[in-house]
Parts: C-alpha cells; sequence; structure tokens
C-alpha cells in the first residue's frame, strides 16, 4: 500500500492534478462566498411603485 502510495506521489502529472482541484475548490469557495457582493443588486426588487 505504501508503495502504490510512493509511486504515485512519484508522478509528475500527480503533483498538477492536485494542484488543479486546490485551484477549483478555492475558486469555487471564493465564489459561494462572495456570492452576495457579486450578484447582490441582480435580481432584487426595491422599486416602490
Amino acid at each position: 500500500m505504501v508503495e502504490l502510495v510512493m509511486s504515485v506521489a512519484n508522478n509528475t502529472a500527480t503533483a498538477w492534478w492536485v494542484l488543479a482541484g486546490a485551484a477549483l475548490i478555492i475558486t469555487v469557495e471564493a465564489a459561494r462566498s462572495s456570492k452576495h457582493i457579486l450578484w447582490g443588486d441582480i435580481g432584487e426588487d426595491d422599486h416602490d411603485d
């Protein structure tokens, strides 16, 4: 089991996949946390007609 993990860790593509996954997670969480800032004015009906 340890040998399998070490052989996967030695592969250069593994580092790129981990980096891409981390970037995706960071992007999704940033978009979710700033949803109000980005889309706050869209869809709100504050008109007093």
